[in-house]
């Protein structure tokens, strides 16, 4: 509570002062946690992370706020999670909303921007090639990350969940698949599993969950400062109009 007060100070204190952000001059430092998902947010050299994600909110999002993010490692989602609450971190560029993470007082930006639509990896030789319900995949042991969101779809009593505490989950339970370890591996998006499947040369096939999908906010600490939610709205609005995120999105896709 403490470190989030005194984030929340600083900020105020940084806003206030003439000529905020000019060159030479300092703004006001964010910190910032993520879980890794790639192509969008990567581990990279020292385990700083990198991906189009990360480039668009410091050359897009960040000047348009005045401030300037410090990147922390990635770790799991459920350690994000608990970095929140304590204020050990005060932003998170993309967290799906839910029940439980409300009623742990996360603060969620007013409109969301990226929309993930979830699928299943299988391997090629599958039976099906289309999801119509769940029990296409009733008895089959499907791989995820811990304290990730599911949909209705695959939180069923007839689906085995293998869940995955590393950081880099995709990989993981890509080699589970793999290896027959697991029949198939859930992914929030269809971009994830095509990154590493073709950075390893893996052959698999992707099954559309048939479900609403999921929408992605900003997201910050219990104590960030209502100023700080505000200018990340606005510049929000600003930085994802005219095509901008997708045209990142474009880029990195065709590996440039």
């Amino acid at each position: 509570m403490a470190h989030g007060l005194l984030t929340g100070v600083l900020f105020l204190l940084a806003l206030l002062l003439p000529g905020q952000g000019r060159a030479g001059e300092a703004v006001p430092v964010v910190n910032v946690g993520v879980f890794t998902v790639a192509p969008f947010i990567v581990a990279g050299p020292g385990e700083n992370p990198q991906g189009i994600l990360v480039d668009f909110f410091d050359w897009e999002i960040a000047p348009r706020m005045g401030v300037k993010f410090r990147w922390f490692p990635p770790v799991t989602v459920a350690r994000l999670e608990q970095s929140l609450i304590r204020g050990t971190v005060t932003f998170t560029p993309i967290l799906s909303r839910t029940p439980i993470r409300d009623n742990a007082k996360l603060q969620f930006s007013a409109n969301n921007y990226i929309h993930f639509e979830p699928c299943i990896a299988v391997l090629p030789d599958f039976k099906l090639n289309t999801l119509r319900s769940n029990a296409d995949i009733s008895g089959m042991s499907i791989g995820w990350v811990q304290s990730g969101a599911l949909p209705p779809f695959l939180n069923q009593a007839n689906i085995k969940l293998d869940l995955v505490s590393a950081v880099d989950w995709e990989r993981v339970n890509l080699d589970k698949l793999r290896l027959g370890r697991i029949q198939g591996a859930f992914f929030s998006d269809v971009y994830t599993p095509r990154y590493f499947a073709n950075q390893n040369g893996a052959k698999i096939k992707l099954l559309k969950v048939p479900t609403a999908g999921v929408s992605l906010y900003g997201t910050f600490s219990p104590d960030a400062p209502a100023s700080l939610i505000k200018a990340y709205d606005r510049a929000a609005r600003e930085a994802f109009a005219d095509g901008r995120w997708e045209a990142y999105l474009a880029k990195a896709l065709a590996g440039k």
